[in-house]
């Protein structure tokens, strides 16, 4: 009977993390950051005898306003046609627009020239910056907010240069930083680039410790109320329904007296092992070479949970429910850890998130054994949806806004709801097996 009740657990922890790592993915397609270096994904465009796909400079001025400076190589033969007729030069630049860019609408007084055998593509974009927190700068032009806009490098490279005399001052996942220049490199000639993400901001100010502070307060004014109004709309439900796990394990019994602190270890360390080899694996193949980032943070799941397990047997018979929240916290700074080992920055809030909350589950239960209402963790595990999409914040779904984003939060809820249990279980046994 034993086996067939951890055999359904177990069962139902492996349909849950299925389920929740299951995505439908849909989008328009991608826009070129640079208007003349196709072509790309969307389109075939570019300038006539092209031999690559060139590189593009922004520069800002102190007024937020820029200049794009696109460099694209021809061969000789289109050189010397260039250069004897400017009128095909001309042409030639008029046709390699991109159908879909980012400034597609702002551009404006296009000039074109020759460098050797290299055309040159200079136009203006207005109001690529703004000013933020004291002489901070913030360029929020690249932040498509709930647009489903993709970017596309296109460009071999593309540099964005802050005004001279400042420095960038917040880390810009995918560039390289160097002084007021922020630098991403293509590394696949026609796909659509993943390191220009579709938040993209960039400040930029005076350095030091005082300048990151405020150029991260700049961000913070920035998408701070956006991510508050989307985290709430969008993790309302997800969080009550949370809410509704957390005061449900601390009343269900079931299982209390047919599980003792050994077998749910095991069960427990079981599942969370299987799950962090299962999805290693998975995000290998799934790349080919190294490990893919989202497997890797859904692994690292696994390795908290199994982590949490043996540590609350091992150590949980001399703690109090308060010691067991600090576990908790230690197995999900533990999985954050792996993460960042395995794919390096960002730790995704989803998994962490949601760890936590199906974390503190243990000490949840061993609350309830003891006649208490663990009201502040149920709390701070029902708050967990709302954190997650406020951190990854504006969101939306086909163009619908952050309440059906949060529908789609419905499988980590259950999976804090499966996962969870055990935890509350062996929580409980702790209890019992210290009175």
């Amino acid at each position: 009977m034993r086996l067939a009740r951890l055999a359904v657990i177990a069962l139902c922890c492996s349909f849950v993390g299925v389920a929740g790592v299951t995505a439908v993915a849909g989008a328009p397609p991608p826009s070129q950051l640079c208007g003349v270096c196709g072509p790309g994904v969307a389109n075939d465009a570019k300038i006539a005898g092209a031999t690559g796909h060139g590189t593009l400079d922004v520069y800002v001025d102190e007024a937020g306003d820029s200049q794009w400076v696109a460099r694209v190589p021809v061969n000789a033969s289109a050189a010397e046609r260039y250069r004897s007729n400017a009128t095909a030069l001309e042409a030639a630049v008029d046709d390699a627009w991109a159908r879909s860019h980012v400034a597609d609408g702002d551009v404006r007084a296009v000039e074109s020239r020759l460098d050797d055998e290299t055309v040159v593509v200079n136009y203006a974009v207005d109001d690529v910056a703004r000013r933020g927190v004291g002489e901070h700068w913030i360029v929020d032009y690249f932040a498509t907010g709930t647009s489903p806009t993709r970017y596309q490098l296109a460009a071999d490279r593309m540099t964005i240069h802050a005004p001279h005399g400042t420095e960038i001052t917040n880390r810009i996942p995918g560039a390289e930083i160097d002084g007021n220049a922020a630098t991403w490199t293509n590394g696949n000639e026609r796909g659509a680039s993943g390191d220009f993400g579709e938040q993209t901001r960039v400040t930029y100010g005076s350095g030091g410790v005082l300048g990151t502070a405020s150029g991260y307060a700049t961000i913070g004014l920035d998408v701070g109320p956006t991510a508050l109004s989307h985290g709430v709309s969008g993790g309302l439900v997800p969080g009550l329904l949370i809410g509704i796990v957390g005061i449900a394990i601390g009343r269900i019994e079931w299982g209390v007296t047919d599980f003792d602190a050994t077998t749910l270890e095991r069960l427990i360390v079981a599942v969370g092992s299987i799950g962090a080899v299962g999805f290693l694996v998975i995000g290998a193949v799934t790349i080919g070479a190294g490990f893919a980032p989202g497997a890797v943070a859904l692994a690292s799941l696994g390795v908290g949970y199994a982590l949490l397990g043996i540590a609350a047997r091992r150590f949980g018979d001399r703690l109090e429910t308060r010691g067991l929240v600090g576990l908790s916290v230690l197995a999900t700074v533990a999985a954050a850890g792996v993460s960042l080992l395995l794919a390096g920055p960002p730790v995704y809030a989803f998994p962490a998130l949601f760890g936590l909350a199906t974390a503190l589950c243990l000490p949840i239960g061993h609350a309830a054994e003891r006649g208490r209402t663990a009201i502040a963790l149920v709390a701070v595990a029902a708050l967990t949806p709302i954190a997650a999409i406020a951190a990854v914040a504006p969101v939306s779904v086909f163009g619908y806004g952050p309440a059906v984003y949060g529908l789609l939060l419905l499988p980590w809820v259950a999976s804090v709801a499966v996962f969870g249990y055990p935890l509350a279980l062996l929580g409980r046994r702790l209890a019992i097996d210290t009175d």
